[in-house]
């Protein structure tokens, strides 16, 4: 959806505030949490989210009629400040996320697997923002992800749902070619 300026970048500020909170909660809450847990349940939650961040993108933002629609807008006008509320993706992981891993593995485990998934959620929203609002340098890895990005955005075939990582769209196939044209043909012979 359209959001205000102040609303679009909050994410900027809301999600690195509950990263800091997540681990100065850990160490204090719980006081003898082992740090390789930790560091595993993080670690984890950073995969879990590349995963979501291509579920979500695939399954939810291009075939769910509301989302897809909104999600079309964005195509339609990338610099566009469009997003989730903060509020509303809080939410979403608090209740998705946070709660029932506390409550199935405890708080230790919570924190760092939540603080792993915050992680990805954050670089998600910042690469998509530098790919959307930035010019980066030919040649640089930045430049290079807007690129795959911008492949993503124009397209005859549907691809390069991460943002952050293609690694889920080579493993379910939808990963796009440098050149357009050359996907598409791959695409069309292999139907």
């Amino acid at each position: 959806m359209q959001l205000r300026p102040v609303t679009y970048y909050s994410d900027f500020v809301v999600y690195p505030v509950t990263l800091t909170a997540l681990v100065v909660a850990a160490v204090l809450w719980q006081g003898h949490i082992n740090p390789l847990v930790w560091i595993a349940a993080y670690a984890f939650g950073l995969c879990v989210w590349t995963l979501a961040e291509y579920l979500i993108h695939r399954g939810i933002l291009h075939n769910v009629v509301y989302f897809r629609d909104l999600h079309d807008r964005h195509h339609a006008a990338p610099t566009d400040l469009i997003g989730t509320p903060v509020w509303l993706s809080f939410l979403v992981l608090a209740a998705v996320v946070f709660w029932p891993s506390w409550y199935l593995f405890g708080f230790g485990v919570a924190s760092g697997f939540t603080a792993g998934v915050t992680t990805g959620y954050v670089s998600y929203s910042f690469v998509h923002h530098v790919l959307h609002h930035w010019h980066p340098a030919p040649g640089s890895y930045l430049y290079r992800i807007k690129r795959r990005h911008a492949l993503h955005h124009h397209n005859d075939v549907e691809g390069n749902f991460g943002v952050t990582t293609l690694f889920w769209d080579h493993v379910f196939g939808t990963a796009l070619s440098e050149r357009p044209g050359q996907a598409a043909r791959a695409r069309r012979r292999s139907q």
